[in-house]
């Protein structure tokens, strides 16, 4: 029998909660250790309702952030305070994910001992607009970050010695799927379902979505840069093919206007030799990034046990 640990991150769901405890504790039963919820500094509320369950359930943990560090980060947190435990699973707050397909999971794993199992969504239960972005979004991330699983969800079991790697990873921006791309490429997705949410519209707007992937892009992602670096370099040969060009035309034909040949050959060279150049040294400050970043992932206001 495998022990599991859940890690739930809150943000504004209030009537969700107790259903979530229910749910998982009647699924999981003896297998189940713990839920971990992180309140991210959102819906007071939600935070009344986690001491409120902390009370009523041995088995249900809260932890309170001291601001608002985003999902990914306070997923992290709630991996780093889960017990020794077998496998833990990260879901969402507002029952979008349905504990029953934790087995679903918890098969596959057991069938193909991977590291990382997601579940793949049947059908996105999101409006047809943000369906279609996040389907780019996510190809294009993909595209970037060739080690990325295709289908990353934040519906995800992981073994547990494999999540808690990630705890001490700091970056300037915190991706916790480009951590675990990392780590390790045992990796595996199986269909579950995708339900409505039961506690309003997502925090995740267009704008944010947008904003998270060009986070991730020049933050995990060498593409950006090193496509600047190629057309930099087809720019420079290009600009140094003609102004050669218009040397060898201005010598043996010459029939420019004066002081045309010059400023060409000036442009061509000088041009080219600047985008080679900020190519070179974004090459450079794309490992000084990765390297340098300090910034801690998240900071623990109090823990409700």
């Amino acid at each position: 029998m495998r022990i599991i640990s859940i890690v739930i991150p809150v943000y504004r769901a209030v009537n969700t909660l107790p259903i979530l405890v229910e749910k998982l504790s009647l699924s999981l039963r003896s297998s189940l250790k713990e839920i971990v919820f992180v309140f991210d500094c959102g819906n007071p509320q939600s935070l009344e309702k986690i001491a409120q369950l902390c009370s009523e359930y041995p088995f249900v943990k809260g932890v309170e952030l001291s601001r608002n560090y985003g999902q990914h980060n306070a997923t992290i947190c709630g991996i780093a305070q889960v017990s020794e435990t077998d496998l833990i699973v990260t879901m969402d707050e507002d029952l979008q994910h349905l504990p029953e397909d934790i087995f679903v999971l918890i098969e596959k794993q057991l069938e193909t001992d991977a590291d990382v199992v997601y579940g793949k969504y049947i059908n996105r239960s999101h409006s047809g607009f943000r369906n279609i972005t996040s389907w780019i979004m996510q190809k294009l991330l993909v595209l970037g970050m060739p080690e990325l699983h295709t289908d990353y969800t934040s519906f995800r079991l992981m073994k547990t010695s494999v999540a808690k790697k990630i705890v001490g990873m700091k970056n300037s921006y915190t991706f916790l799927d480009g951590y675990l791309s990392w780590i390790t490429t045992n990796v595996v997705s199986v269909p579950v379902q995708h339900n409505e949410s039961q506690s309003g519209e997502s925090s995740y707007t267009i704008k944010k979505l947008i904003e998270h992937s060009i986070n991730i892009f020049v933050t995990f992602s060498n593409l950006p840069i090193r496509l600047l670096t190629y057309v930099s370099i087809f720019i420079f040969f290009l600009s140094f093919s003609y102004s050669i060009y218009i040397v060898i035309a201005a010598i043996t034909i010459k029939n420019f206007q004066t002081g045309f040949p010059t400023i060409i050959s000036f442009l061509g060279f000088g041009f080219g030799f600047i985008l080679l150049g900020l190519g070179i040294i974004g090459e450079y400050i794309q490992r000084i990034n990765l390297k340098t970043t300090n910034r801690p992932n998240f900071n623990i206001k109090k823990i409700i046990d």
